[in-house]
């Protein structure tokens, strides 16, 4: 190499070497101490071995000590990595259909980097998607994996990843998560001071951060002054990732006027790679979310919606009076676990409560107006097993459980049908994450409907719109009871069947390339579904009179 050539890098590399350290402020990411100017060393999130670069957002600051113990435990074993190298080369040659495009094993160190050995084989394929430039939506359940899906590729990027996430706390806990894995992430909102904002735009300049967290708000001229704007646009970020994109087509509560301006923020940042993710959208929702993103040719990828593991069971016209002991013999055939038990309203919930304390079961009741916040929070942690004592029974309106990831849900009862399949979706998808036999019980009425309108009449009315935007919100939004009812209580076709088409297009399953074989042989990993023979109430004849010995058939291999 040239002399000349050679200090040139030498200087460059200083340079990055300055950023780094002033960024970290000379602290040791991995022990926390302050170094000294000859004990401070930078290093590699991904190794240049395994693909990494020079870049500030690739580079961390370490102690000579950390620095020392930390390399070999990121790179992961010889062997292992000699398997990534082989079966990732021989995957490439045999890429016809150049799926694998800038797949390398840098895709390994990546994984490892975030915490990860193995890929669910979703992820895979989003991730392999994102890596060749695609846009696209993935509807998958809350737990499912779907931060992993735009982590992996922005760090295998030369730029970084632009996330717009809709809450200040979920910015910052997923900054912090990023953080705790030594990975140079930020967010930018309202409640930043002038200065801090600087120096948080001066590393996105310096190409010292991966990921930026920010609200739609953040590109909202009329909110922010237009250089914030214009600094987050010159950064041109590798990705633009939308997380809750079910928010472009939510009223009410959930509505946020900006998320439907992102595909002209998309266009504004150079048209990168749009990648959208939500735990919950039908498929007139999947293209409405799309065409309001400017993709609409987009693929989409839906999973989690069929779950073999988890039993249907619709049971019409029980009185209240009925439905009390029911539960409660549902409860003694049902295996070690947790049960949810949903209801519409407080006054419901409480009239459940006392139907079962009056039976001699006393099981607490979750809602948004009881007691404190601590309060609140002490029965959640019970529920979750964080608190003494354990409550593994709970009965609770539909904001309770939102985002957790439980694995051993066994039983959840829906006292009425909720406002939309997708609601249901959400509710029933929290049993039977660890792959064993789960039931769903779904109680339904002649009254269930009216209430559902009434409630929904009420929401609209209290939203802050004009009223010709009033009167369409309603007409969605009873649609949508509608849809839900006709799937609960239609006998002429599966259940399960009926939820899955309503999320997904029944299309014959594509062939997987040997390729693409060979990288999910590599990196992922399948979760074991105990599958029965047994289905939903229609496919197995179930009525209220044989529920409980149908139940026992589908704890049986469980017990």
């Amino acid at each position: 190499m040239p002399l000349a050539s050679a200090q040139a890098q030498a200087l460059q590399w200083r340079a990055v070497r300055d950023i780094v350290l002033a960024r970290d402020s000379r602290i040791c990411r991995a022990c926390g101490d302050t170094c000294s100017q000859g004990e401070a060393d930078v290093h590699h999130l991904i190794p240049r071995a395994a693909g990494g670069v020079d870049d500030p957002a690739n580079l961390i600051t370490l102690c000579d000590g950390c620095h020392a113990a930390h390399h070999p435990n990121l790179q992961g074993t010889l062997a292992r990595r000699t398997i990534e190298r082989w079966g990732l080369r021989l995957a490439r040659w045999l890429d016809r259909r150049h799926e694998l495009a800038d797949v390398d094993e840098s895709l390994g160190a990546a994984m490892r980097l975030l915490g990860v050995t193995r890929l669910r084989t979703h992820q895979l394929e989003v991730i392999l998607a994102a890596l060749r430039g695609e846009s696209l939506l993935l509807v998958s359940a809350t737990g499912s994996g779907k931060s992993l899906c735009f982590q992996v590729p922005v760090l295998l990027s030369r730029g970084c990843g632009l996330v717009i996430s809709p809450l200040k706390a979920l910015m910052s806990q997923q900054v912090a998560d990023l953080q705790t894995k030594k990975v140079p992430g930020t967010f930018i909102n309202g409640d930043l001071g002038p200065q801090e904002k600087g120096i948080r735009y001066q590393l996105l300049r310096d190409r010292a951060i991966k990921f930026l967290y920010c609200t739609p708000e953040r590109f909202d001229p009329g909110m922010v002054r237009e250089a914030e704007v214009e600094e987050i646009a010159r950064a041109r970020p590798a990705y633009l990732v939308i997380d809750e994109a079910h928010c472009i087509d939510r009223w009410g509560k959930d509505f946020r006027p900006n998320y439907d301006k992102l595909g002209a923020v998309r266009r504004a940042l150079g048209n990168p790679p749009l990648l959208a993710f939500t735990a919950t959208a039908g498929r007139k929702s999947q293209r409405r979310i799309l065409e309001s993103l400017g993709i609409p040719e987009a693929r989409v990828v839906v999973t989690g919606v069929n779950r073999p593991n988890i039993k249907f069971v619709r049971l019409d016209d029980v009185k209240d009076e009925a439905r009390y002991p029911l539960i409660m013999n549902l409860l003694k055939v049902t295996p070690s676990g947790r049960v949810m038990l949903f209801v519409p309203t407080v006054k419901t919930g409480k009239q459940l409560q006392e139907g079962l304390r009056l039976l001699g079961l006393e099981v607490p009741f979750f809602h948004s107006k009881l007691g404190t916040a601590n309060d609140r929070d002490n029965l959640l942690g019970r529920f979750t097993g964080r608190i003494d004592p354990p409550a593994n029974v709970i009965i609770c309106t539909n904001a309770f459980g939102m985002g957790l990831d439980l694995p051993d849900v066994r039983l959840v009862v829906h006292w009425q049908h909720p406002a939309s399949v997708e609601d249901y979706l959400q509710e029933f998808g929290r049993a039977g994450r660890d792959g064993n036999p789960s039931i769903a019980v779904l109680f339904t009425g002649a009254k269930d409907e009216g209430l559902l309108r009434f409630m929904a009449e009420k929401t609209v009315e209290s939203a802050d719109v004009d009223v010709a935007s009033k009167a369409v919100v309603l007409a969605g939004k009873l649609c949508a009871i509608e849809e839900m009812r006709k799937a609960a209580t239609s006998r002429d076709t599966c259940f399960r069947h009926a939820i899955i088409e309503y999320f997904e297009e029944v299309l014959s399953p594509q062939r997987r390339s040997l390729a693409v074989r060979i990288v999910d042989l590599l990196f992922s990993r399948s979760v074991r579904i105990r599958r029965t023979r047994l289905c939903c109430d229609r496919c197995d004849g179930v009525r209220v009179d044989g529920v409980l010995a149908w139940a026992a058939q589908v704890f049986a291999p469980a017990r």
